[in-house]
């Protein structure tokens, strides 16, 4: 079980890497295209569109893999089918359902809730992708249950490849047609539309190549569950679970609904607001390629804690919570310090001037509480308790909604970011408390804890001094946009040999988890050769 949890994480860190990569990149070319305005329309229509697709898909993706998880844990393939099937109908209904509501109040949440009449036509055509993703959840989830998560990370990448290109050349067409920032911000989201069917017809294929045991192959003694109950169990499991994973769109909302109503306060134009907020939204795309790992650790996680849970294997829960919070503060950790210092090169390269900079540098940061805090949802999930969360998670929305109008008033669209930061910070401690006092879990603090900032603070220090001295050198008038991204591009490779050096010396990573590795065997040879490990048996 362990080795298919991190085999799953891998595979799916890898696929959603991409996805992230992907999503990170259309960005630079549409704000090139379109510019900072249709940006900002853009992102304002993604939260209202993620809080209904989130409540569509009711957390059932997560439920079923935990579902059918329990039930191949007892050898029950019939039970395993029927959850899919339940999932599926679910889904294919409450797809419906939601995005006919989005589709035709779309004018009443764009004039009314928003502010924004640009946004109506965006809108309308987020709520079509709603008929088609929820549905490919119930599929991703079946197969998140067997541990088998190629199918759910081919289907995303498939998906993200889709939605970039159609973003990029259907903007870049609608521009050179003339046509105006509502449409063009239209077209944008087209792109989630057709990669929404692009992921469904692959996780539909891997459907019609499952081999697992049909129900009519499966054991007669065991009396089939009824649908509806089932669909029952499911929606009830499901809907905090959904309401948990709702922190970032929620948190999203809170932006939309807040920070363009203080921008115009200050005195801002509704056409600056947008431009502003099209800055502000530059650093999304960073910090959420530094939340990949954590948010694949946690469908993997989630159906294996349910399963120890099953079989009442309360060790192997403890050694899956603690070795999960390291794998998430020795990535996000790193990477947050690292965008925090780099922030400058990384927004030039990205979008061609510096604006925004300090608003990404302090947003870094948030990724280092959302991470931990993801991860550590996941965990209460997998155990069970899946209202607590949600709790969190409108806390922390609250927090972010009142420091909103503290800082933003204060700093600007920085402000924003400094209580980003804040609320994510709530969200994760308190996360972290309730895992605490839920599980009686007993981690090693400097294991889990202080040994990744240890080696992470090294990184980064010296990265800063090599980096910081060299500033003024790295003026615009000596570099281009590309000459920027190579720029970049050294100092990660830099921090990221100094980083995994610091791990090996420091001994938070040893034998154990290199070999999970790809090509770990191979590194752990390489390591004793070069005598940073010690020679031990090969496991």
């Amino acid at each position: 079980m362990s080795n298919k949890i991190i085999k799953g994480t891998l595979i799916l860190s890898i696929a959603t890497l991409l996805t992230k990569i992907l999503g990170s990149l259309f960005w630079a070319p549409l704000q090139n295209i379109a510019g900072d305005h249709v940006v900002g329309l853009y992102r304002i229509s993604f939260p209202f569109y993620s809080i209904l697709l989130m409540i569509a898909s009711a957390g059932i993706p997560i439920t079923v893999s935990k579902f059918v998880a329990e039930r191949l844990a007892h050898d029950d393939y019939a039970g395993a089918q029927r959850v899919k099937k339940a999932a599926a109908i679910i889904l294919s209904l409450t797809g419906v359902f939601f995005g006919l509501i989005l589709f035709f109040g779309a004018s009443f949440v764009a004039n009314v809730m928003l502010h924004s009449p640009q946004n109506t036509l965006p809108i309308q055509v987020l709520a079509v992708a709603i008929l088609f993703v929820p549905v490919m959840g119930a599929y991703r989830g079946y197969f998140q249950g067997h541990q088998q998560m190629m199918p759910t990370g081919i289907s995303q990448v498939i998906e993200q490849v889709i939605r970039v290109v159609t973003v990029i050349a259907l903007v870049y067409w609608l521009k050179a047609s003339g046509f105006g920032a509502e449409i063009l911000a239209a077209g944008a989201t087209a792109g989630a539309v057709l990669g929404a069917i692009a992921g469904l017809l692959v996780v539909l294929w891997y459907n019609s190549r499952d081999k697992t045991p049909k129900i009519e192959e499966s054991s007669p003694r065991r009396r089939p569950e009824s649908l509806w109950g089932l669909s029952k169990k499911i929606i009830a499991y499901a809907i905090p679970i959904s309401l948990a994973s709702l922190v970032l769109p929620l948190i999203g909302l809170v932006d939309s609904l807040t920070i363009p109503r203080i921008l115009v306060s200050m005195g801002n134009t509704d056409a600056m607001t947008g431009t502003l907020y099209g800055i502000y939204a530059r650093g999304e795309p960073f910090v959420n390629i530094i939340s990949t790992f954590s948010s694949s650790l946690t469908l993997a996680l989630i159906p294996a804690i349910g399963a120890y849970v099953a079989k009442n294997n309360m060790e192997a829960v403890n050694n899956k919570i603690s070795q999960a919070w390291m794998m998430t503060l020795i990535i996000s950790l790193p990477a947050s310090l690292g965008l925090s210092i780099l922030a400058e090169p990384f927004n030039i390269a990205m979008y061609m001037d510096e604006k925004g900079t300090t608003t990404l540098a302090i947003l870094a940061f948030s990724a280092i509480f959302s991470t931990l805090a993801v991860t550590s949802s996941g965990i209460l999930q997998g155990l069970g308790y899946n209202k607590l969360p949600v709790r969190h998670l409108l806390i922390g929305a609250g927090v972010k909604f009142i420091s909103n109008f503290i800082f933003v008033p204060l700093y600007g669209i920085a402000g924003s970011a400094i209580a980003m930061v804040i609320a994510y910070i709530v969200v994760c401690m308190l996360n972290l408390w309730m895992v605490f006092r839920k599980t009686n879990v007993t981690v090693s603090i400097k294991n889990v804890f202080v040994k990744p900032l240890f080696s992470s603070l090294i990184m980064a220090g010296i990265l800063y001094v090599s980096y910081h001295p060299m500033r003024g050198w790295f003026a615009a008038e000596h570099f281009s946009r590309w000459g920027y991204m190579g720029i970049s591009f050294i100092y990660i490779v830099i921090a990221m040999v100094i980083y995994f050096l610091v791990l090996i010396l420091t001994k938070t990573v040893t034998h154990n988890e290199l070999r999970m590795l790809p090509m770990g065997n191979k590194l752990v040879r390489f390591f004793q050769k070069i005598k940073l490990l010690k020679q031990v048996e090969s496991m």
